[in-house]
């Protein structure tokens, strides 16, 4: 089977995040069975390493004709080159590009946007479909409700909608995020995916007795965007609060653009980066920690994103074998499944103090939440890349029929 992979974001496993779960879900494609397309041009892809064995197969898209960089004297002119852009982008049948993709010949499309942009390339691409395959949206989070309600605002909308109406095999990361967006575009799939974030149990940390650590490690593993900032903030400044005679250390692992961004305001609460880490690194490093916290953003401004979105990481954190807490609010994704599955402890309050005082609980009684872990492991048996691999290729043979 061929399948073209469509989107902004390229498969890479090194990258974190929507990039390193592509490449999770879909390695199991034979390079001369794959086409890739997305916005990221040859020479990044060749810089990331982690896109192989899948470099060469993928084709790249500009958006943006013009561009140059933002800052203090040159912000005013933004608003006017958009404009020039988009007016281009309209012009532009990308006539090459579609040539290359009917050269191709793809038995199915998988078209996965986490941008606005992702999603107007998508409609340019494959709005007549000439391919006769079917096209079947895959969707990791809420990222489409923030968009203006301006002119390429509400065209990002209908083209969703219609992308959803029309294509009735749907691909999304959870249950949630799927009930939502069927509600919000008024479509109905015939059948959906629930797919997310596959793991190799083959290589996971041995089981071994915790040891307490003095102070307390708690580690966090991804990125700090602002669907996940608030809550982590409120975290870090809770563990000052903590008693005199119990400390915790909250350690970071991102990539370093990220610390640097965030730097300011958490290196004086104490947190500590890590660094980032290659992926085959990422389950034993961990493992060296007591805890592993998990964020999601308790302001209304990202309700929707909180409640959809079941982050990737949930099922490393249950991987790497340690005791897996998150603060998030009670609708939060994450949380649903920690209770659904008893894998976890979760705090449902940004109040510092009143996170401080679970914290205490957590540490004092240690020992006690060992089952939790057990648990999050045994979860796993449905998230193996053998079983998750499986699940892909019986729903995309079923979309041919």
């Amino acid at each position: 089977m061929k399948i073209l992979l469509f989107g902004d974001a390229p498969m890479a496993l090194n990258e974190g995040g929507i990039n390193q779960t592509l490449y999770n879900l879909f390695s199991f494609i034979d390079p001369k069975d794959f086409m890739g397309i997305t916005e990221v041009d040859k020479k990044t892809l060749q810089k990331l390493g982690s896109v192989e064995p899948y470099t060469n197969r993928y084709k790249s898209y500009k958006l943006n004709l013009i561009n140059f960089p933002v800052n203090r004297f040159t912000k005013f002119l933004l608003p006017f080159v958009n404009q020039i852009n988009f007016y281009i982008f309209q012009q532009n049948q990308y006539n090459k590009l579609k040539q290359e993709i009917l050269m191709f010949a793809p038995d199915v499309v998988i078209s996965c946007s986490n941008t606005s942009s992702g999603i107007l390339m998508h409609d340019k691409l494959f709005n007549n479909n000439d391919l006769f395959a079917p096209i079947i949206p895959y969707f990791m989070d809420d990222w489409m409700y923030k968009n203006k309600q301006d002119k390429v605002g509400k065209l990002v909308h209908n083209i969703i909608q219609k992308m959803l109406q029309k294509n009735k095999y749907w691909m999304m990361i959870g249950e949630e995020l799927g009930n939502l967006l069927a509600e919000r575009y008024q479509a109905k799939p015939e059948k959906i995916l629930y797919i997310r974030n596959p793991v190799d149990l083959s290589d996971a940390p041995q089981d071994s007795i915790p040891v307490k650590h003095n102070p307390f490690k708690i580690a966090y593993a991804g990125a700090l965007w602002p669907m996940h900032f608030d809550s982590f903030l409120a975290f870090a400044k809770a563990l000052k609060l903590l008693p005199v005679q119990l400390k915790a250390q909250l350690i970071l692992y991102t990539q370093e653009s990220q610390w640097k961004w965030r730097k300011a305001e958490l290196e004086p609460l104490g947190v500590v980066y890590g660094g980032h880490l290659p992926y085959n690194q990422v389950h034993q490093k961990l493992n060296e920690a007591d805890a592993l916290l998990i964020t999601a953003s308790f302001s209304s401004e990202n309700y929707t994103h909180s409640t959809g979105s079941l982050q990737t990481k949930v099922t490393d954190y249950c991987k790497s074998k340690r005791l897996i807490i998150s603060c998030a609010p009670s609708y939060a994704a994450n949380n649903k499944f920690i209770k659904n599955n008893n894998c976890g402890i979760c705090i449902e309050t940004n109040n510092e103090r009143d996170i401080a005082k679970e914290v205490v609980e957590i540490i004092n009684n240690f020992s006690a939440y060992q089952n939790l872990v057990t648990n999050a492991w045994n979860t796993l048996q449905d998230f193996s890349k053998e079983a998750v691999h499986q699940k892909i290729k019986e729903f995309l043979q079923l979309s041919l029929q």
